[in-house]
């Protein structure tokens, strides 16, 4: 079976978007296309990814790290809101030396990378002004 074939599978709608995936009513669908090339998952998303709309691309992910990909590209333009379940996905896939390429990413995106980045660097600090500082390098 397939990435997108096991999405289209799992899909609890009766109208599937590309890739099988059910999306949200009156939404656009999370997963809006996907390729394999050899090892490298392919695939570009839209819409709202966060705790309710993740479900078909971590079963995609899922798949995809059974079935031996281990490089995965996102065209994230169109991505329109998301949280923090987006980012752990991301994240998880990276771990286990794969590779993650993000390609064009959204506003959304870039500030939800943005803030964790800030997260982090805070965590790390000695003191609140030395987050501060590590914040303007």
């Amino acid at each position: 079976m397939s990435v997108a074939e096991s999405v289209a599978v799992h899909s609890d709608t009766a109208d599937p978007g590309p890739c099988g995936t059910p999306g949200r009513r009156n939404d656009p669908p999370a997963i809006s296309y996907c390729r394999t090339i050899d090892r490298t998952l392919v695939i570009a998303l839209r819409g709202v990814l966060d705790r309710e709309s993740v479900y078909p691309l971590r079963l995609m992910l899922t798949v995809a790290v059974k079935s031996g990909y281990s490089r995965l590209v996102v065209d994230c333009a169109e991505i329109t809101d998301c949280d923090n379940e987006l980012l752990e996905l991301f994240l998880s896939w990276k771990r286990h030396d794969r590779n993650i390429v993000l390609v064009h990413p959204s506003g959304p995106v870039r500030d939800l990378i943005a803030a964790e980045i800030s997260r982090r660097l805070f965590l790390c600090a000695l003191s609140v002004k030395h987050a501060l500082d590590l914040m303007e390098c």
